[in-house]
């Protein structure tokens, strides 16, 4: 395959980005509905391949993090994942052969059909693409999903009518040891992992790809720590609140009194230990009565995102302390009332979602932190 390197710019909608390719700035089809926060940022550099359609010219495949390639292109996994199965190199699936793909069974399709070779029994694989990954842990999916969901619960509806099924997670990064639910991210998905996972074959590989996307040099199976999930997926947590401003304002925040809002994008830091669910389905609706200083802030301003964390662990002075050194500005006393912080509301210029530091720093809390806490909860166990 020719692949030529470009370098992503914007994302135009779910399938379509703006690239820089020789100078030039085209648009490329993106075959991948996920969120990619993680992936597309600007001067990413991505490896495409001209595709034959009229439409666009070039196809996204892969982009490259730290000199690896992380495949974009969800069909091509399948591929991928058929000449493993084929050369017995999954270990769990060593014994079988694939016979087709996308079949029809149940109310849907899943990626292969499978047969054992010994038993001659077919077997329904769908396959998902991870491309949320730290150092160690990967998770799925980056944003919610109700096609995966659907997935899990077709697993069990599958096995009470005696159909063999199951469902295979490939992450991007060889270096990961440990696969969950992204927890954080979908809460129904997590929910129906919880309830599919002792009852159908789920499991997980990272795998090296070389970076001309022909050849896999390694897979690795990866641990899904089960119990540690289930340990931490609580209705608790912090949260992180983007709202943008779209004019300069001045705005009367309750006892702070009158405070100049420029225009921009704002991050509000939070926590809800008990009932984070709830507080977050508040911000979502119209709010009558004010309690806190973002209450007066989101009357003006227009709420773009909220992102939550899901911890047992009071982590928001933490978040915080991180915002406060990559953010342009800060709002003096805002929502850190009770507590010794100089702010709890971060001012940037541009949307963070398109800043790398602060997608950074979103992991280290999301995927750096389970990591350590994995660690310590395998070893007391």
């Amino acid at each position: 395959m020719n692949l030529f390197k470009a370098y992503f710019l914007e994302r135009v909608n779910r399938f379509v980005v703006k690239v820089r390719y020789e100078e030039k700035e085209v648009l490329a089809y993106l075959p991948n509905p996920g969120r990619l926060w993680e992936i597309l940022l600007p001067d990413t550099l991505l490896l495409l391949a001209r595709t034959k359609g009229p439409k666009y010219e070039f196809t996204v495949m892969a982009s490259l993090k730290d000199s690896h390639p992380v495949l974009l292109h969800t069909h091509f996994t399948n591929r991928l994942v058929s000449n493993l199965i084929s050369e017995k190199k999954i270990p769990f699936l060593a014994n079988y052969q694939v016979m087709g793909t996308e079949p029809n069974v149940g109310q849907g399709r899943f990626d292969l059909l499978l047969k054992d070779r010994d038993t001659k029994e077919s077997f329904y694989l769908e396959v998902k693409t991870c491309t949320l990954f730290g150092s160690e842990l990967a998770m799925f999916p980056d944003a919610e999903t109700q096609r995966g969901t659907r997935h899990l619960y077709e697993l069990l509806e599958l096995k009470e009518k005696g159909v063999k099924a199951g469902l295979l997670f490939v992450v991007m990064n060889y270096s990961c040891n440990y696969f969950l639910p992204a927890y954080h991210i979908d809460r129904a998905f997590t929910e129906a992992f919880l309830k599919v996972y002792n009852e159908s074959p789920i499991w997980a590989i990272a795998i090296n790809l070389a970076q001309d996307l022909s050849t896999i040099a390694d897979v690795k199976v990866l641990s899904i720590p089960i119990e540690y999930l289930r340990s931490v997926f609580a209705d608790r947590g912090i949260y992180m609140l983007l709202v943008e401003m779209p004019r300069d304002e001045v705005i009367a925040i309750g006892k702070l009194g009158e405070i100049f809002f420029p225009k921009g994008f704002f991050i509000y830091v939070g926590s809800a230990m008990n009932g984070l669910s709830k507080r977050l389905k508040r911000y979502r609706g119209s709010i009558k009565n004010h309690h806190w200083h973002v209450d007066y802030l989101l009357e003006r301003a227009i709420l773009r995102k909220i992102i939550p964390v899901i911890t047992s662990s009071r982590l928001e002075c933490q978040v915080a302390d991180g915002l406060s050194n990559i953010a342009d500005s800060l709002i003096p006393h805002f929502g850190s009332s009770d507590c010794a912080c100089q702010s709890h509301l971060f001012y940037f210029q541009k949307n963070p979602l398109c800043n790398r530091d602060f997608i950074n720093l979103l992991n280290f809390f999301r995927l750096e932190v389970p990591t350590i806490q994995l660690k310590t909860f395998k070893e007391s166990s």
